[in-house]
């Protein structure tokens, strides 16, 4: 997932509807910018959290499925390690003479 833009969407989107519901209110220009800058740093300073904290989760995901992959690399070496050693084991058994019945 992309979290890069997560701070200036929502930012942007808190400006557009700020920009809206002051201008429909009827509040004066310089009190809309006044307004309208404080709602911006603020929402840009929750989207950097947002983004801050979506990203700590990827990482702990992608940490965790790396580590399920070593595991099952693992497992599998082991299990071809066993049947190897299993397959010797045979073969060795097999080389042993069996005296024949008179």
């Amino acid at each position: 997932m992309n979290t890069k833009n997560i701070p200036a969407i929502m930012s942007l989107s808190a400006g557009a509807i700020t920009s809206i519901i002051t201008y429909l209110i009827g509040y004066e220009v310089k009190a809309m910018l006044g307004i309208l800058l404080a709602v911006l740093l603020l929402f840009y300073v929750a989207g950097l959290i947002v983004k801050a904290i979506l990203d700590k989760f990827q990482n702990e995901i992608a940490l965790k499925e790396e580590e399920e992959e070593r595991l099952r690399k693992e497992e599998e070496e082991r299990m071809a390690a066993m049947e190897n050693e299993e397959a010797e084991k045979r073969k060795g058994a097999s080389d042993i003479p069996v005296p024949e019945a008179e």
